[in-house]
């Protein structure tokens, strides 16, 4: 199978809405098409998981999860009265557009669910990062691989298994 092929037989996928595919199923069309190197990129980057990998579209999406990670720390430790030095380090390593996007999310968001569906979204404009502007481009795999693993966990959320989580991890109270 060739990459124009690939990219074409992938269901679109949108914000919000479930995945067309299975991250294996998407590893195992990745591993027809691509190279070894960049068909592990695929999947680790669908799949998920911290395997080590030096391949440059797994270490960009790592280091743009990570810079909107620490732009999230910034807003909490700001929140909680914190500040200092930390905020210098955070706008080298995350672009100006990102970390506007996560300060919106904490500043309009009304609560916590809220605010993780428009972190989400921050990190499913990242993913634009990884594609390039060529529509037919290898980028535009491991942008899609991105959007897939964001596509799958989002699609996993159970209101009634979170608040479940939620009265499980807070302490009895006592009336």
């Amino acid at each position: 199978m060739s990459l124009g092929y690939l990219l074409a037989s992938l269901p679109a996928l949108a914000y919000g809405r479930e995945p067309g595919i299975t991250a294996e199923a998407f590893a195992e069309a990745c591993a027809s098409a691509l190279g070894a190197r960049d068909a592990a990129a695929a999947a680790l980057l669908a799949l998920g998981g911290e395997a080590p990998s030096d391949h440059p579209a797994v270490c960009r999406w790592r280091g743009l999860c990570a810079a909107i990670d620490a732009a999230i720390g910034r807003r909490r430790l700001a929140a909680r009265g914190g500040g200092g030095d930390f905020a210098a380090p955070v706008s080298a390593l995350c672009p100006v557009w990102l970390t506007r996007m996560v300060d919106a999310a904490f500043e309009t968001a009304p609560d916590p669910l809220a605010r993780e569906e428009a972190l989400d979204r921050a990190r499913w404009a990242a993913a634009d990062e990884l594609g390039g502007f060529d529509p037919m481009a290898k980028g535009q795999v491991f942008a899609y691989a991105a959007r897939l693993r964001l596509a799958l966990r989002r699609s996993a959320w159970d209101a009634a298994r979170g608040r479940a989580r939620l009265e499980a991890a807070l302490p009895e109270q006592t009336l």
